[in-house]
Parts: C-alpha cells; sequence; structure tokens
C-alpha cells in the first residue's frame, strides 16, 4: 500500500466496503508485495488443515480439525488482510505486524518440518485459478498447511463493523496453502478464490 493510492484503488476500496471511503492510507515497506493493495479489513484470524507426514494417504484429510492462528486486539490492529486489484484474479496476501512476524518465523518456520520451496512451486502443486508458478515474487517458503478459511474485521456501509468469515474452497475443494518465509511473512499459495466487491467467493 503507498502513500500516494490510484483513483482506481481508492475506487475499489470503497466498492469493498460498499461506499465508505478509505480513512488512511498505509505505506508499508515490502518490496515483494504489488505496488498497491487494498484492505479487506484488519486480519484477526487464519484457520489451516496441517499435512501430516507420517501418514500420507491414511485417513480422511477432511476429518482432520483445523488449526488457527488467532491475533490478538493489538496485533489485529497493525495487521492486515488485503487484495491486489490489479491482478485478474484479485489475489490475497497477508500483512502481519513487526512482534508478530517474529513470533511466527519462530513457530511456523523455525520448527516446521517441511522443505523450503519456491511460492510459484508451491502454487503449482496447489492449483486453482492462482496455481500457476509464473506471477508470484520470488520468495522461498515453508508449507504451513491448507488454508480453510480467512477472518477480518471492517467496517462496511450500512453493516457497521462486522467480523467477517470467508471459507476457502466451498465450492471447487480448491484451497490455497498457508505458506511461511524465514522472516515470518505469511503467504497465500494457490486456490480457487477471487476477491470482487461482493467478497471473497470460491
Amino acid at each position: 500500500m503507498t502513500a500516494k493510492p490510484s483513483k482506481k484503488s481508492v475506487d475499489a476500496f470503497s466498492d469493498w466496503h460498499w461506499g465508505l471511503e478509505p480513512a488512511s492510507v498505509v505505506d508499508w515497506d515490502d518490496s515483494e508485495l504489488p505496488d498497491e493493495l487494498i484492505e479487506c479489513g484488519r486480519l484477526a484470524e487464519l484457520r489451516f488443515r496441517i499435512p501430516h507426514s507420517d501418514s500420507m494417504g491414511k485417513g480422511n484429510p477432511s476429518r482432520r480439525k483445523d488449526s488457527t492462528l488467532t491475533l490478538t486486539k493489538t496485533e489485529s490492529n497493525k495487521s492486515h488482510l488485503a487484495y491486489d486489484p490489479n491482478h485478474p484474479n484479485e489475489r490475497l496476501y497477508v500483512l502481519l505486524e513487526p512482534k508478530l512476524r517474529k513470533k511466527v518465523a519462530t513457530t511456523y518456520y523455525a520448527q516446521n518440518p517441511f522443505a523450503e520451496q519456491s511460492l510459484g512451486d508451491i502454487a503449482k502443486f496447489t492449483g486453482g485459478r492462482h496455481g500457476t508458478a509464473k506471477d508470484y515474487p520470488k520468495v522461498k517458503a515453508k508449507p504451513i498447511g491448507i488454508c480453510t478459511a480467512v477472518i477480518y474485521a471492517t467496517e462496511k456501509e450500512g453493516d457497521g463493523f462486522s467480523f467477517y468469515i470467508h471459507r476457502l474452497g466451498e465450492e471447487t475443494g480448491i484451497r490455497p496453502c498457508l505458506c511461511v518465509s524465514e522472516d515470518g511473512r505469511l503467504w497465500l499459495a494457490g486456490g480457487n478464490y477471487t476477491s470482487p466487491t461482493a467478497g471473497i467467493t470460491d
């Protein structure tokens, strides 16, 4: 998100929030992100299903319980779920505040048994609209698990301040992979969702 958003981005924010104008602009220092992102809302929780490397092919993965990354109010107020209005499939991005990134790096990267791969390769393996390896930043990351839902808090015209839950892969079953890079940044690779003004859809 840049200090001087384009009119297109301002209009996209207003459409997403059902007529509300953006109250502020955040200059987020990360060269791997697109120049402009639209905030869906303050990130509250991520739900994901961790693969079991010792039981591949055994049991029913759909019966496994989701794990959650739940942000405190302080963490949520400084973290964002955002999308790229210039991407043909409106790719989602997770922006974590610095202290939380350090915790995420320790919990989900340092203790992660899976091998580091490029985001593009993870996306290609995951599949869906976002399954191309060509349009991801050249970032190495470890898969955490399949992202089943994102929860964010925001205000929309006529709806007030609310929490929104978007379950991914509801129709197609193709969910993005939640990944973490060594510096604690979280990424969504692959998946079949889009982010039109009606909200995240799959």
